[in-house]
């Protein structure tokens, strides 16, 4: 008892973080779970119209939550001065370069909010088991919707069109009658990102306290992403499936036979309930076939030739030293692909500044050199597909999660510490 006391003591000095009483719910955890739960649920829309006061609102509680913390906690040495501060002035420069310019006031508040969590110093953030206990409750409640679109239950796709549709009035409601669970993402390109997130928060999980219910929750993301069917879902599918099958092989090589009996079992049946699916009407069979076809849909879909970033990409090979900011281009749908927008708004200057401050700000607050890095070459592959970092459901997630992986704390003998959330 001596022993675990010592230890627990140790790591909470090596950490930063003071040993506190499990019963007590301090101000920080509540803004982290107001980061997990609006960042998941907050509404878009209403009647399956896109409103425009709770974008407003969303971004003004992003800023609270985000500045709070920054109050609360500090800010990363240098990050303000060398990350933040030029990254706002090159996009308000390239802005004020051009004539005439009608000025993108959403986008503003949009970088404005990136700036101001990168510089976030996450470190001193040690949620105990309310934090947790939210983090249960967001999973039961995704997986279940999830769920009720991959059978069919009409009216949690008519809920989700009607507060979460984004980009197009019909996308939502599209994946839905596909029986592809977005949830509140909007697009699968999204959904296929945080889907895998929610899925490796929960591996990790089940690897340090071996907790089944993790597992649960981790098995039942891993399906609700493989659901998905696109490009992404699919390849982080199959990244999630090599994670599971590399460490039951390493440790547990009875649960990887049954795990692996169970999905040959299911498999045929999966594989008749998604044909089905699509024969059900043409329109599915149509969005099937655009799946399947890589020149409309996929990376080629995007960047080949016809594809729907081409007119960015001719922009940028035709005035390479002409971003324009802020401004809002009329032509242009700047949500397809990250890299393209950074070097349009800020050129090869903002396209650094943001990928080396999403990386400092990574390396920095997690304490595992390999889940930064594997965070952000996870964000960095997905934002060839959508712009995630200004997307702002991302700027209410990154932090939490950044947060809740720095619970799995190493110790110096290269084992996983089990003492995960304090007082628990």
């Amino acid at each position: 008892m001596a022993a675990n006391s010592s230890t627990l003591s140790s790591v909470m000095s090596r950490r930063c973080i003071p040993a506190r009483s499990a019963s007590r719910v301090t101000s920080q955890e509540v803004v982290v779970v107001l980061l997990l739960w609006a960042g998941l649920y907050f509404p878009n829309s209403i009647g399956g119209v896109q409103n425009s006061v709770f974008f407003a609102i969303s971004l003004a509680v992003a800023l609270c939550l985000l500045s709070y913390l920054a109050w609360k906690d500090g800010t990363r040495p240098r990050a303000v001065t060398f990350i933040s501060l030029p990254i706002m002035i090159i996009l308000i420069a390239c802005t004020f370069s051009l004539r005439p310019f009608r000025f993108g006031w959403a986008d503003l508040a949009l970088y404005s909010l990136l700036a101001l969590m990168l510089t976030l110093d996450l470190k001193k953030v040690y949620p105990s088991s309310f934090v947790h206990a939210a983090f249960v409750g967001a999973n039961l409640l995704s997986i279940a919707s999830g769920i009720a679109i991959l059978v069919g239950i009409e009216w949690m796709g008519q809920f989700l069109s009607a507060f979460y549709t984004q980009f197009y009035p019909e996308l939502v409601q599209t994946m839905a009658d596909l029986h592809k669970p977005v949830l509140t993402f909007g697009t699968h390109a999204a959904a296929g990102l945080f889907s895998y997130v929610f899925f490796w928060l929960n591996w990790e999980t089940y690897k340090a306290r071996g907790k089944t219910l993790s597992l649960f929750f981790a098995l039942c993301q891993f399906i609700l992403l493989v659901a998905l069917t696109s490009f992404t879902s699919l390849a982080l599918a199959g990244l999630a499936l090599v994670q599971m099958g590399v460490w039951f092989w390493k440790y547990n090589r009875k649960a990887l036979a049954a795990t692996a009996l169970c999905i040959l079992l299911v498999s045929p049946v999966g594989v008749r309930f998604v044909e089905n699916q699509i024969a059900a009407s043409e329109v599915r069979a149509e969005l099937a076939g655009a799946f399947l076809n890589s020149e409309i849909s996929g990376p080629l879909g995007r960047y080949g030739p016809g594809g729907s970033e081409r007119g960015k990409i001719t922009q940028l090979l035709d005035h390479p030293l002409s971003p324009f900011g802020l401004a809002m281009p009329s032509d242009f749908s700047m949500v397809d692909s990250g890299p393209l927008e950074y070097l349009l708004r800020g050129s090869v200057p903002l396209l650094v500044l943001i990928y080396f401050g999403l990386y400092r700000f990574l390396r920095y607050n997690l304490a595992s050199r390999s889940q930064a890095l594997a965070l952000f070459l996870l964000i960095l592959s997905c934002e060839t597909g959508f712009t995630l970092l200004i997307y702002v459901r991302t700027l209410y997630l990154l932090p939490f999660f950044v947060i809740y992986l720095n619970q799995i704390v190493p110790v110096s003998n290269g084992k996983t510490n089990r003492l995960f959330f304090a007082g628990i």
